[in-house]
C-alpha cells in the first residue's frame, strides 16, 4: 500500500508506526520516516508561489541522459510517441588567446565539444532556468541558483572538489547545446512533421573567484525557447522534486507522470521498451530499466502522492489522476488539446 493510501486511512501518526515497525535498520526507519512526513507535507498543504516550479512538456515527455555520456561529441536522441528530442553538444574554444588564431587541430576540436548535459544536477539546474524564466528571458545564476539548489537541500561548496564546478560544467552544457524538436501532427487526414531548433540560452556569462569558492552569472533565454516555455510550461511541485533531487531517473518519473496522468481520460499501460526509449538512458536490456523503476517508484509516489500509478510486470499502469500542482494554484494556466497536450497561458 502506498503511503499516501495509508494516510488517508490511518493518519499520519498509525502511518508513522506502522513505516517504524516495518523498517529493520536504523536508516531504514529514517527513510520510511522522511516519506511518510514529505507525502503528509504535500497531501496538506497546497504549493506556494515559491514551491511552484516549471518544464517544458517537451522536456517532460523525454530526457537527458542520466550519467556522462562516453564522448563530448556524442548526439543525444529520445522519442515519445510523435514526439522527439535530439540534442546537439555545442562548442567552446579555450585554447590560449594567442592559439585561436590558427585552425584547431583535429584534437584541439575534439577538445571544444562540451558535451550535452547529464544526471541530475542538469535537470535541477533545467529546471530552475524556466521556472525562473517563467517570469524574465534573463536568469541570475551563482547566488540565485546557489540559493534554489540549497533549498532542495544540496549542498553547495567550492574548492576542487566541491559541487561549483560541477554545476558551472552542467550550466556550461545546457548553455552550449542546442535541441531539436519533432512531432507529428494529423488534420484533415494528411499528417504533417513538425520541426524546431532552438537553443535553450543565447549566451552565458560566469565569473569564478581566485579561490573558487564564489561565482555568478547570467543567462538570457533564447527567445524562441522562452515563448516556447510560456506556450507549453508544466507546474511541478519544488517539495516533491526536493524528495527527488539527487536522483535523475526519478525526476524524469515524476515529470512524466506530472504531464500525463491528468490528461488521461482512460488507464494507460506504458510497457517497458516505451519507456525505454523516453527516460531510459544507458540500459540496454529492459528489465535493467523496469529493476531501477521498481527501485524509484515508492519515492516518486511520494513527491506525487495523488498519482494513480500501478507497477505490472510488463510496464507501467496510469490511471487518471488530479495533477501534481492544483490548477487553482497556477491562475492564468489552463489544459488544451494539442500535439503535446500542454499547459499554455491564456
Amino acid at each position: 500500500m502506498k503511503v499516501s493510501d495509508q494516510l488517508e486511512i490511518f493518519g499520519l501518526d498509525a502511518t508513522k508506526r506502522m513505516a517504524e515497525a516495518g523498517a529493520t535498520t536504523r536508516a531504514g526507519k529514517s527513510k520510511l520516516l522522511r516519506q511518510v512526513e514529505v507525502a503528509h507535507d504535500l497531501m496538506s498543504s497546497l504549493p506556494s508561489s515559491d514551491d511552484l516550479a516549471f518544464l517544458h512538456s517537451g522536456l517532460c515527455q523525454t530526457c537527458l541522459p542520466h550519467s556522462r555520456p562516453t564522448s563530448n561529441r556524442a548526439v543525444w536522441t529520445r522519442s515519445s510517441g510523435r514526439f522527439s528530442l535530439t540534442v546537439n553538444p555545442g562548442m567552446i574554444d579555450e585554447r590560449p588567446i594567442a592559439a585561436r588564431q590558427r585552425q584547431p587541430t583535429l584534437d584541439e576540436q575534439e577538445a571544444m565539444y562540451v558535451g550535452v548535459p547529464y544526471g541530475s544536477r542538469a535537470r535541477l539546474i533545467m529546471l530552475f532556468l524556466q521556472s525562473e524564466g517563467i517570469k524574465s528571458r534573463t536568469v541570475s545564476l551563482g547566488p540565485s541558483l546557489s540559493a534554489w539548489l540549497r533549498s532542495l537541500g544540496l549542498p553547495i561548496s567550492g574548492g576542487p572538489r566541491g559541487s561549483i564546478i560541477a554545476i558551472r560544467e552542467q550550466s556550461l552544457r545546457i548553455a552550449r547545446c542546442s535541441m531539436t524538436m519533432q512531432w507529428s501532427e494529423t488534420e484533415g487526414g494528411t499528417e504533417r512533421t513538425m520541426i524546431a531548433d532552438t537553443r535553450i540560452v543565447d549566451g552565458l556569462e560566469l565569473w569564478q573567484s581566485a579561490s573558487g569558492t564564489d561565482w555568478c552569472g547570467t543567462v538570457e533565454l533564447s527567445d524562441r525557447f522562452f515563448q516556447q516555455l510560456r506556450q507549453h510550461a508544466v507546474p511541478l511541485d519544488k517539495r516533491g522534486i526536493a524528495h527527488l533531487a539527487g536522483n535523475s531517473l526519478g525526476l524524469d518519473l515524476y515529470a512524466l507522470l506530472a504531464y500525463r496522468l491528468p490528461k488521461l481520460r482512460r488507464d494507460l499501460h506504458l510497457r517497458w521498451d516505451a519507456l525505454q526509449g523516453q527516460i531510459g538512458a544507458a540500459e540496454t536490456q529492459t528489465f535493467n530499466l523496469a529493476y531501477r523503476i521498481r527501485a524509484v517508484m515508492p519515492d516518486v509516489a511520494v513527491a506525487y502522492p495523488h498519482a494513480r500509478v500501478e507497477v505490472t510486470p510488463h510496464g507501467l499502469l496510469l490511471k487518471p489522476s488530479p495533477p501534481a500542482v492544483p490548477k487553482t494554484v497556477v491562475p492564468g494556466f489552463r489544459l488544451v488539446e494539442s500535439h503535446t497536450n500542454v499547459l499554455t497561458k491564456d
